[in-house]
């Protein structure tokens, strides 16, 4: 895994390879023209072509390998990340540019680690501020989830493996709501459990539906034990 700082590093070399890879591709239009107009400058105007494609194929693979550490860098399981909601959107990040080029998968990574922090707690108001508002207040039988999940944390929780399952956006006037679908597979000392769930990510539309709005926990063999969602959900538009 790559640290932020190295990350950093990697992004300002990346920077100068992609400037050194405009000027010399500025320098050889220009001796590309002259070299057309006054028949001059070839072994020059060769020699730059060359230069241009070998920084042009360096400066590809460095933001190919930039976008793909980005990705990479460690995200534990730290209580310190503090996701909170601001302006109908889930702040992920302190650092609002880091946030804005994470990939979907990154996000799901930094929210299922939020989810299972909470869950590791056994605390039902905890848990409990996993799901939305809008849930928190339609959802009738939603303890019954809650308690379901405290059941598993006293199992012993010895492995999490987590996966985004896929993503809905609506577009209008320029806002979008993003709900993110996935899912965490808990082994206890007891035995494995598939929990999918459903989560409102981005929803300027109505900022009561940001968190967990359906949660199906099923056993190891698939079999569901528990299935809750918010089915008078206000989308909001």
């Amino acid at each position: 895994m790559m640290d932020l700082i190295t990350f950093g590093v990697s992004g300002v070399l990346t920077i100068v390879v992609s400037l050194i890879s405009i000027i010399l591709l500025v320098l050889t239009i220009v001796f590309g023209i002259i070299r057309a107009i006054k028949k001059k400058f070839k072994k020059t105007f060769i020699i730059l072509l060359i230069i241009t494609i070998l920084f042009g194929i360096i400066d590809f693979i460095s933001i190919k390998n930039l976008i793909k550490n980005f990705n990479e860098i460690d995200v534990n399981r730290d209580e310190s990340i503090n996701i909170r909601q601001e302006n109908g959107k889930m702040i992920l990040s302190d650092n609002p540019i880091e946030q804005l080029f994470m990939s979907d998968d990154k996000k799901t990574e930094i929210i299922c680690n939020d989810i299972m922090n909470k869950i590791e707690t056994k605390d039902y108001e905890t848990i409990k501020s996993i799901f939305s508002k809008d849930a928190i207040n339609n959802i009738e039988n939603l303890g019954d989830v809650i308690n379901e999940l405290i059941n598993i944390s006293n199992e012993g929780i010895t492995n999490v493996e987590s996966q985004m399952n896929g993503s809905e956006t609506h577009w209008d006037s320029g806002q979008h709501r993003k709900t993110y679908r996935f899912s965490i597979d808990i082994t206890t000392n007891n035995g494995i459990y598939d929990v999918g769930f459903e989560y409102d990510y981005e929803n300027p539309f109505n900022s009561e539906t940001l968190g967990v709005n359906r949660i199906v926990i099923a056993d190891g063999n698939r079999n569901t034990i528990i299935l809750v969602e918010n089915e008078t959900l206000n989308k909001g538009y």
